[in-house]
C-alpha cells in the first residue's frame, strides 16, 4: 500500500506504535503529544474539522492504551457538553441523548479523549461530502477528487495526518467510502458490537459504528479500546489464530447491476489481486440486487421515522435527507416489514452461499474508482447520477446482513487516487479481516502502487 499522500502532525510518528513507543520511553509527554495534534486539527486547511473542544485534563500515565494518541471524530456523537451538529443545526427533532457517548467515553478512558469533531453530509444521509453549509471539503491525495461520505471528514483528517484514529458511523458504507476515496483503511463492524448509545440516528438496524486509521495496527489499536474486555479478547484471538493458520478467500468482482461494473484501472488492480492471492474462480452473491432493494427499503424506512417530527413540522431539511425521508413516508410498511422479517434469513443464506468454504469474501469498493467531485455532487452541472449510485453499490448490502467489512487500499490509478478493496467476514469476525489488512500492508507494500501503461505487461504477469 502506498503511505506517499499520508501525513502527521510535525515531528510525531505516523503510527500509534510508534508514538506510544516514544511516550513510554519518556521522550514526550502525553500533554505536549496531544497538544501539538490539537493545534494541526486547529490549522486545519481541508475543511474536515467543525468543533475543536477545549483540551481536557487528562491523565498523565502513558501507560494506558491509548495515552496521547490523537483522535478527532465524525460529528454525530454525543460529547458530555455537546450534541452533535450531524453536518447541520443540530441531531434530528425529537433525539436528544440521554448521556455522551459510550464509544467515545471508553476512549477516552483509554487515554484518547476527542481533540475535534469532524464535518460529515447532513445527517449522516449522503454518500459524498456535499453539505451545502459548509465550504467544500477537501480530498488530501487530490482536490479535484470526490470525497466520500458521510463521514466525510474523518476520511480527510486521517490521510492528512490531523489525527491517528477516527469514529465514524456506517449506515450503507459511510466508513468505507471516505476511506476508499482517501486511500486509508475503513472497518465497518458487526452491527451492534459497538454501542450507538450518545449516537444520533438515520437507521437503526443498519447504523454501525466504525473506525478510520492509516492503517490495520491503528485500527487494530483503537477497536481494542472501543470494545468491552471481554471482546476485546476476542479480537484479538480471532487476529492471532488468522495470522497462525492463515485465511480461505473467496472473491466476488461481478455485480448483478451495471451501475457496479468495473472500471478498466479497477478491473486491472483486482484482477491482479486475485492472481496473487491465487484464488480459483470468481464467485457471485446470490440475489444480490434484491439484498440492495432490502437495504434501500429499511433506509428509507427508517429515516422517514427519524425525521417524522421535522417532516410534520415543516422543518426545512437538507435535500438529500428530505427526499430518503419523504420516499420511505409514502413506501407500504408492508415492504419494510417484509424487509426486516427476510433480515436473518438472507445472512444465513448468503454465509451458506458467498462464505460457505472461505473466511473473507473481498469484493471491489468503488468499482469506477474515486470520482471528481464535480461527477457526485447533485447541485453541479455535471452531475452524473450513475456514478454517484456506483460509489455504495457493493457496500450497502453489507449493512443490511449486519457483517463486518473492511476497505484497504490495493493501490492507484494512472491519475494516482486509491483503488481499494473490500473484505467481508461472519459477524465477530473482525480480527480475520484486520488480519488480512496486515497482510495486503505487508505481503504487497508497493505492488499495486502503479498501473500506468508502462507497468500493464508486469501487472498481468500475476505478481508473486
Amino acid at each position: 500500500m502506498t503511505q506517499t499522500a499520508l501525513r502527521t502532525p510535525a515531528g510525531l510518528p505516523t503510527s500509534i506504535g510508534a508514538l506510544r513507543a516514544l511516550l513510554r520511553d519518556g521522550e514526550l509527554t502525553v500533554p505536549e503529544a496531544l497538544t501539538v495534534q490539537q493545534q494541526a486539527l486547529r490549522e486545519d486547511r481541508w475543511h474536515c474539522v467543525v468543533h475543536v473542544p477545549e483540551l481536557p485534563e487528562v491523565p498523565q500515565d502513558a501507560s494506558l492504551p491509548l495515552a496521547g494518541v490523537g483522535v478527532a471524530h465524525k460529528d454525530i456523537f454525543a460529547l458530555p457538553d455537546r450534541l452533535p451538529s450531524c453536518g447541520a443545526d443540530g441531531p434530528p427533532s425529537g433525539w436528544s441523548a440521554t448521556r455522551h457517548a459510550t464509544v467515545v467515553q471508553r476512549l477516552t478512558n483509554a487515554g484518547a479523549p476527542p481533540l475535534a469533531m469532524l464535518g460529515m453530509a447532513p445527517f449522516a444521509g449522503g454518500a459524498t461530502a456535499e453539505n451545502s453549509a459548509y465550504p467544500p471539503m477537501h480530498n488530501p491525495i487530490d482536490p479535484v477528487a470526490a470525497v466520500g461520505g458521510s463521514s466525510s471528514g474523518s476520511g480527510v483528517a486521517i490521510a492528512a495526518g490531523l489525527c491517528y484514529a477516527s469514529l465514524g458511523t456506517d449506515t450503507a458504507g459511510s466508513v468505507r467510502m471516505p476511506a476508499a476515496t482517501c486511500g486509508i483503511v475503513g472497518l465497518k463492524t458487526t452491527h451492534g458490537l459497538i454501542p450507538t448509545q450518545g449516537v444520533a440516528p438515520l437507521a437503526s438496524s443498519l447504523d454501525t459504528v466504525g473506525l478510520l486509521a492509516r492503517s490495520s495496527s491503528d485500527v487494530m489499536a483503537t477497536l481494542s479500546c472501543a470494545l468491552t474486555a471481554a471482546q476485546a479478547r476476542k479480537l484479538h484471538a480471532t487476529y492471532e489464530a488468522a495470522q497462525r493458520d492463515g485465511l480461505r478467500i473467496a472473491v466476488s468482482w461481478t455485480h448483478a447491476n451495471p451501475t457496479g461494473e468495473l472500471s478498466p484501472s479497477v478491473a486491472q488492480a483486482l484482477d491482479s489481486l486475485s492472481c496473487a492471492l491465487n484464488v480459483p474462480a470468481e464467485r457471485s452473491i446470490k440475489d444480490l440486487r434484491e439484498l440492495q432493494r432490502l437495504a434501500e427499503i429499511s433506509l428509507y424506512a427508517e429515516a422517514a421515522s427519524v425525521h417524522a417530527p421535522a417532516l410534520r413540522a415543516g422543518t426545512q431539511l437538507p435535500a438529500l435527507v428530505r427526499n430518503l425521508a419523504l420516499t420511505g413516508s409514502v413506501m407500504p410498511v408492508t415492504w419494510y416489514l417484509d424487509a426486516r422479517r427476510e433480515q436473518s434469513g438472507r445472512c444465513q443464506e448468503f454465509l451458506s452461499t458467498a462464505l460457505a468454504d472461505a473466511d473473507i469474501l473481498l469484493t471491489p469498493a468503488l468499482p469506477r474508482g474515486v470520482p471528481d467531485r464535480k461527477i457526485v455532487t447533485t447541485t453541479s452541472a455535471d452531475f452524473q447520477p450513475r456514478e454517484l449510485v456506483a460509489m455504495f453499490s457493493w457496500m450497502s448490502f453489507v449493512n443490511y446482513l449486519g457483517l463486518p467489512a473492511i476497505v484497504v487500499p490495493i493501490g492507484r490509478d494512472m491519475g494516482g487516487r486509491p483503488i481499494s478493496v473490500q473484505a467481508i467476514a461472519r459477524p465477530g469476525n473482525e480480527g480475520l479481516l484486520l488480519a488480512w489488512a496486515q497482510q495486503v500492508e505487508q505481503r504487497w507494500p508497493d505492488a499495486f502502487s502503479s498501473l500506468s501503461p508502462s507497468n500493464k505487461e508486469r501487472n498481468q504477469t500475476c505478481l508473486k
